[in-house]
């Protein structure tokens, strides 16, 4: 029997991260059932009133004795390659923790806080979701499963230069986009380097829309039953700065395809805030919608983007999701994010492989839905066939047993 660690950023309400780990031990479950699969965060926390796996605390995995010869560590997924320590303590605080951050910044420099930020959680690593071998207490293999790497390009050049080295150290590397893969071009020479979809696209293999049905409420569930609808999803700064103009556009694309707008919160932690934003375009919106709480479950917004007519959003996961059940989807055009443009550029369909402007999004709708629901189906079984040969690959670079 085999340990694998799961590590990633699944302490926090992001739909996305809470899935990777859910997906992987089901992977794990079917494929090699002898594996023990243990789930891994910055912090120790439980989520499982959401539907999440509990986490126990890097501090912990770091301990001697965590690890043993036959085990392997995988980062489960996620933008995680170049994302740095403070910003990941900071989706762990309130409000008033990240005005703390931000002042720490000012007053001490970043490096220090980088620092004060890693060891709070016992970290040895320059980056919180970049580990060699020699870091660990049993230099057992490393893996990165369909990882996004985008923000490498914010990172110093000595920074980046170690993230490549430390890469290079892995036993085996997955990228979720073409922009990913270019960035870490340089680790082939040292590490097996594979493009494959965010394992997320995995869902609808293992949830079916009747399973999530059973797990959502009755109130909800009437609601999605009622009529065919748009999902809507955007973070607080996004709503904020484009607020009427959105509710034009939901309005324009009521009068013309007939569908209300339910508006579903995705990244729930501060700094997006969905639940915040959606609230407040709930009350400006002039034609008939619907909130979905800030309290659902990862199986209820899963939900709500399976049984949609059309999914309009910034977030990457509900584009996945969308993928995974063949829903009709759009990408929001955001400057401050660019994951989500690089993803779709790289796995979907033209008609759906765009970040539109709020503007565009009436007429552009249209060119999504006259897509034949066979061409979505086929790029659905596309993806999950290329899902689950990286899930191979990666098992056998670790020397896991794999059905």
């Amino acid at each position: 029997m085999c340990g694998v660690a799961l590590l990633g950023a699944f302490d926090r309400f992001n739909y996305g991260d809470l899935l990777f780990p859910v997906i992987a031990k089901r992977e794990f479950a079917a494929n090699s059932p002898l594996a023990c699969v243990r789930t891994y965060a910055l912090a120790r926390s439980d989520l499982s009133r959401f539907g999440a796996e509990p986490t126990r605390s890097l501090r912990t995995l770091l301990q001697p004795g965590s690890l043993v010869e036959g085990d392997a560590v995988i980062f489960a997924g996620g933008g995680t390659i170049g994302a740095q320590w403070s910003a990941m303590h900071g989706n762990l605080l309130g409000r008033g923790g990240n005005v703390m951050l931000y002042y720490l910044h000012r007053l001490l420099g970043d490096d220090a806080v980088q620092a004060l930020s890693r060891q709070r959680f016992g970290g040895c690593s320059a980056l919180p979701w970049v580990i060699a071998p020699e870091d660990l207490p049993f230099p057992v293999p490393v893996a990165y499963n369909a990882v996004g790497a985008s923000e490498v390009v914010n990172l110093s050049p000595e920074l980046r230069s170690r993230t490549l080295e430390t890469l290079g150290r892995a036993s085996y590397v997955s990228v979720r986009d073409a922009t990913s893969y270019a960035l870490l071009a340089p680790v082939e020479a040292q590490a097996p380097l594979f493009m494959a979809p965010d394992s997320a696209v995995l869902m609808s293999e293992h949830f079916s829309v009747d399973w999530l049905a059973a797990r959502a409420s009755p109130a909800l569930l009437a609601r999605v039953d009622e009529a065919p609808y748009v999902c809507f999803q955007a973070d607080v700064r996004y709503v904020r700065r484009h607020r009427e103009a959105i509710v034009a556009a939901l309005g324009e694309i009521y009068g013309r395809y007939g569908l209300p707008a339910a508006l579903l919160p995705i990244g729930r932690y501060v700094g997006l805030e969905d639940q915040i934003a959606l609230r407040e375009l709930h009350a400006r919106l002039k034609t008939p919608s619907f909130l979905v709480g800030g309290h659902a479950s990862i199986w209820e917004t899963m939900l709500v983007m399976a049984k949609a007519s059309l999914f309009i959003g910034s977030s990457l996961h509900g584009a996945v999701t969308a993928q995974s059940f063949a829903v009709p989807h759009l990408g929001l055009d955001d400057p401050r994010r660019q994951k989500l443009g690089h993803y779709l550029a790289t796995w979907d369909i033209a008609e759906q492989a765009l970040c539109i402007a709020v503007h565009e999004m009436a007429d552009l709708a249209g060119q999504a839905l006259a897509v034949a629901d066979e061409v979505r189906q086929s790029l659905r079984r596309h993806l999950i066939a290329l899902s689950r040969r990286n899930f191979e690959r990666m098992a056998g670079a670790c020397a896991i047993a794999w059905a």
